[in-house]
């Protein structure tokens, strides 16, 4: 699990009443941090997750390495649009996965740098290529990188689970304050409500 979760649980339970309440109640999924070597493969498998159930994107990512092996940025930049499409990817996101790929291989992002940036660096890093948004960016911070303390408040998600525990006119932004320097767990535990609330 993420080598904060005891400190994160400890931490959230004493300042959040909340918190108190969802941590004994949801086992959050593990944001151990990956390998900077993974960092292309976790971004490819975002930009394919893009409004797609994950069924379907699994679907897609399983026909894409079997064709073209596992996501490597410079057999990916060398292939085509069409290529890629014909393994079930839109053109869109066939034109986005080949333009990161395009700048992982000539080092225009370099994984190793990303691994040791601010958070604030690397989301305006990957915030640059198309395709790549806040939110994919956020979700990469979290899941790829492990990182703490990161909060996405364009979240559906995360929004609903706030306004349920503390009502529809809540800040969403400004509740979180109150769960740094552990934002990212916080959200953990939200997201594991909202997945196992009805409706």
């Amino acid at each position: 699990m993420g080598q904060h979760l005891a400190e994160a649980q400890a931490h959230l339970s004493s300042v959040c009443e909340v918190m108190a309440t969802l941590i004994p109640r949801h086992t959050p999924p593990d944001i151990t941090p990956k390998k900077p070597e993974d960092y292309f493969s976790v971004l490819v498998s975002s930009i394919l997750g893009q409004q797609l159930s994950v069924k379907a994107a699994d679907t897609i990512e399983a026909r894409l390495t079997a064709a073209l092996g596992p996501h490597n940025p410079t057999v990916l930049s060398g292939a085509t649009v069409e290529e890629l499409r014909e393994h079930g990817l839109s053109r869109s996101k066939a034109s986005y996965v080949i333009g990161m790929a395009d700048a992982f291989a000539r080092g225009e992002i370099d994984p190793h740098e990303l691994a040791t940036a601010e958070s604030d660096v690397v989301v305006s890093h990957l915030t640059a290529l198309k395709g790549i948004g806040p939110w994919t960016a956020e979700m990469f911070l979290i899941f790829g990188m492990g990182h703490p303390d990161i909060w996405s408040p364009g979240d559906l998600g995360l929004r609903k689970a706030v306004w349920a525990h503390f009502g529809e006119d809540a800040d969403v932004s400004n509740i979180a304050e109150r769960w740094k320097p552990f934002r990212s767990y916080a959200a953990l535990y939200l997201w594991e409500f909202s997945d196992n609330t009805p409706g």
